[in-house]
């Protein structure tokens, strides 16, 4: 046998691959370092989980501004067929509204 592979008798354990059972000591320890580790993945999964239900809210509430707003522009045609004079006044309140509903949804 090469020098840089190991035979089965080279090994203190008798086996290539055989792992010893350790003692009760690193059981504990590997017991305490598999519950940590758990905790950890399920606090990173109820962060995904919190983020994912945020930005589909956010995606929600877009799509209801968008819907507003085309409401509204088009509210504003007809009026501007009725009283074209408050046509600056109509931009004004439908670019209003959607700047507040953007800065709404921004905060979330």
């Amino acid at each position: 046998m090469s020098a840089l592979i190991p035979s089965q008798n080279h090994t203190p354990s008798g086996g290539l691959f055989s792992i010893s059972p350790g003692t009760a000591a690193e059981r504990h320890q590997s017991n305490a370092l598999a519950r940590q580790t758990r905790q950890e993945i399920e606090q990173i999964t109820s962060r995904v989980e919190v983020e994912a239900t945020a930005e589909s809210a956010r995606a929600f509430l877009v799509a209801h501004a968008l819907t507003n707003v085309a409401t509204l522009v088009t509210q504003a045609e007809a009026h501007m067929k009725v009283a074209p004079a408050g046509g600056q006044f109509y931009e004004q309140l439908i670019a209003s509204y959607a700047i507040s509903a953007g800065q709404r949804i921004a905060r979330l």
